[in-house]
């Protein structure tokens, strides 16, 4: 990027995530087909390949993103990075813990049995992250009472092994029956059932863990090993209960749950004061309570609490991955500490290579700071580790290749990526925020106006997407319906938290330069985490030749 203007540079079609390929050659490499079979796919099947308009001998070119999502429509076998002949060839395992049955006669106890799944998934991936992939946890529930055969299973995931269980709780006692299975011929290859108190539920994880590790060659570091032998010691039998409540709450990722999360947590802290994995479920609940767009909790108020806890539990446990990602969030998101937040992003993923989550915001981070190839970098590496390992959360992955696309004023490409994403899930909130500021950018004002009032008609305690509809009928001279939309924004401000960055764009987008100004330094004093992207949200380019808006750069620390 040019030091004379904070507009980050747009990226050439041909390195926007290496999303663009140039000839039938390079598609049919990337599909993994003949040309033959190609030309033909795009007469009968519609396969989204482009034509220059110049060249009368139709040159062609294609957007990966849109191959993707044509693809997935179709259901056609994925790019063989992930098919398990290669992953036999590099020594790669891939294991499914399907999640365990509960067998106590009591629904409510559910949350026991799911959160064994998560923290027996948690132990195995850290096992030897680069033999063994461990499929994540979106993936593995969507299994959760399926009447499929192990090697249906095996087949739809491509994976090796598969370890599946039950458990029964007795108050507070635990009996856990777990085997390991080879997927292919559904050979048994270890089997045990546990009796134990409840307090030695994490030796039984580490007991597991070591068993499976033998089961299938695995040679563990001494690390790792080390590390095995430190988790077998007792717990609180009500702090384990508390903190995989909370997990469970955390994943419904809504206002209600997580403040009920933040609860279990802090009882479970309370019961056992050293639990380091209670600290990093604490962490991960405050720092997402501060960047829900919909009744979130102010910056200054949830994100010193979020960032006290990932200290503390680094403090009990450094080889945790969790609480290095959930501290270079605050240091990013909230203090504006770039070199010590890309520091803590960087320590996770060694930790845990394969955590998409810490590469993702990593990617976010390198955005912010226009370093815009390096984070499509930081995607790409998310997505393989996704599609190894958790292919149903990739609508992550394309939502947020999506919105630095976006950013990087790359909005065909963006809105590719927003199409293919909905595909796989039609109410992500991004990516209709995404799909609609692209067509608002592109001058198609009515389009954006239908995704936004309809995203809003689904969501309407979704403020982003509020405030993006309220902005663009102001930027495209609906004036009266943008300052109807404005004040009632105000009215609920005063009964819930509205970012103050909200307001900020709405006023940009109605060209009041002065009252954009006074928000955005609402929203510096507020520490809103919206001025992060300050320098290369497209939303603010009207204001940018306003020395106003250089020096509010320079105090957020994104002036060059």
């Amino acid at each position: 990027m040019s030091k004379t203007s904070p507009v980050p540079e747009a990226l050439p079609a041909a390195s926007a995530g290496n999303n663009h390929l140039d000839s039938w050659k390079e598609i049919a490499a990337y599909l993994k087909r003949d040309v033959r079979t190609l030309q033909r796919w795009e007469k009968q099947e519609n396969l989204p390949v482009r034509r220059h308009r110049q060249d009368r001998l139709g040159s062609v070119f294609a957007y990966k993103s849109e191959l993707d999502a044509w693809r997935l429509d179709r259901q056609l076998p994925p790019q063989p990075h992930a098919v398990s002949g290669q992953e036999v060839k590099s020594g790669k395992i891939r294991l499914l813990v399907l999640p365990f049955e509960n067998l106590s006669g009591d629904p409510a106890q559910s949350y026991f049995s799911d959160g064994l799944t998560e923290e027996m998934i948690t132990q195995l991936s850290r096992l030897e992250p680069q033999r063994l992939g461990v499929i994540g946890r979106t993936t593995a529930m969507q299994y959760k009472g399926s009447s499929k055969r192990i090697d249906e299973i095996g087949q739809e995931l491509r994976v090796d092994y598969i370890l599946e269980g039950s458990t029964r709780r007795y108050t507070d006692r635990v009996r856990i029956a777990a085997q390991l299975v080879r997927a292919k011929d559904q050979t048994h290859l270890w089997a045990e059932t546990y009796d134990r108190d409840v307090r030695d539920v994490l030796a039984l994880q580490s007991d597991v863990a070591q068993s499976i590790a033998r089961a299938t060659r695995l040679a563990l570091p001494a690390r790792e090993q080390a590390r095995l032998a430190g988790i077998r010691r007792p717990v609180n039998p009500e702090a384990y209960e508390a903190y995989l409540k909370g997990r469970c709450l955390w994943y419904e990722r809504n206002t209600q749950a997580l403040t009920r999360s933040i609860e279990y947590f802090q009882q479970a802290i309370q019961k056992e004061p050293n639990y380091a994995l209670a600290y990093a479920g604490l962490a991960d609940a405050y720092g997402l309570l501060a960047l829900i767009p919909w009744d979130g909790l102010p910056p200054r108020q949830a994100m010193p609490k979020a960032k006290a806890a990932a200290q503390k539990a680094m403090e009990i446990d450094d080889t945790l991955a969790e609480p290095y990602s959930s501290l270079a969030l605050v240091l990013h998101r909230y203090d504006r500490d770039w070199s010590a937040a890309e520091r803590n992003y960087r320590r996770a993923i060694e930790l845990n290579p394969n955590n998409a989550r810490a590469h993702l915001w990593y990617a976010w981070l390198l955005i912010a700071l226009s370093r815009h190839r390096e984070a499509l970098d930081e995607i790409n590496e998310a997505e393989e580790v996704t599609r190894k390992i958790d292919p149903l959360g990739l609508v992550d992955i394309r939502a947020t290749r999506a919105e630095s696309l976006y950013l990087a004023r790359q909005y065909d490409g963006a809105i590719a990526e927003c199409r293919g994403g909905l595909r796989l899930n039609p109410d992500y909130f991004l990516l209709h925020f995404v799909l609609g500021r692209c067509y608002a950018l592109k001058g198609r004002h009515a389009s954006a106006i239908r995704v936004f009032e309809k995203a809003v008609r689904s969501a309407k305690d979704n403020l982003l997407l509020v405030t993006s509809l309220v902005h663009t009928y102001a930027a495209s001279g609906r004036r009266v319906r943008a300052l109807k939309g404005l004040e009632e924004l105000k009215k609920t401000s005063k009964w819930r938290y509205v970012p103050t960055m909200y307001f900020a764009c709405i006023y940009a987008g109605l060209g009041d330069k002065d009252q954009a100004f006074f928000w955005l330094e609402r929203a510096y004093q507020e520490r809103s985490d919206g001025l992060t992207y300050l320098n290369v949200e497209p939303t603010f380019d009207p204001l940018r030749s306003d020395a106003r808006f250089q020096h509010l750069l320079h105090r957020v620390g994104l002036s060059h």
